[in-house]
């Protein structure tokens, strides 16, 4: 009896003690015409409806720069298809260059995508 109670504890711990939150990361990587990496482009992740206007109601909004390497990552709770924006201002705001893309998440995994900055009417 005793070995039973054992083995069934033991198979109760592995069950619950295995368990891992899923984990849903965006490497975003900004880059020039050139490939260069942009330092300090400024990246917009949310939801967006055919018309290109931000769904409020999905919660979703973060936004950040990228590091010398042109590189910033974005952790979420749950799984989505999300627009991503990126922004670089030069000449003291008197010239931009964006460019932008769609994503979807996956679970346990780390998505990159990489946004070529081109486009000069950011609007």
């Amino acid at each position: 009896m005793n070995i039973r109670l054992l083995f069934l504890s033991f198979i109760t711990i592995l069950s619950f003690g295995c368990y891992e939150e899923p984990f849903y990361k965006l490497e975003v990587n900004v880059v020039n015409q050139s490939l260069v990496p942009i330092e300090n482009a400024e990246v917009i992740i949310s939801v967006q409806d055919e018309f290109g206007v931000i769904v409020d109601s999905a919660n979703v909004y973060k936004s950040g720069f990228t590091n010398s390497n042109g590189n910033i990552l974005f952790e979420f709770e749950n799984l989505g298809f999300f627009t991503v924006e990126s922004i670089k201002t030069f000449d003291n705001g008197s010239n931009q260059i964006c460019g932008s893309a769609s994503v979807g998440l996956e679970e346990n995994t780390t998505k990159e995508i990489t946004i070529l900055n081109t486009e000069s009417n950011c609007n």
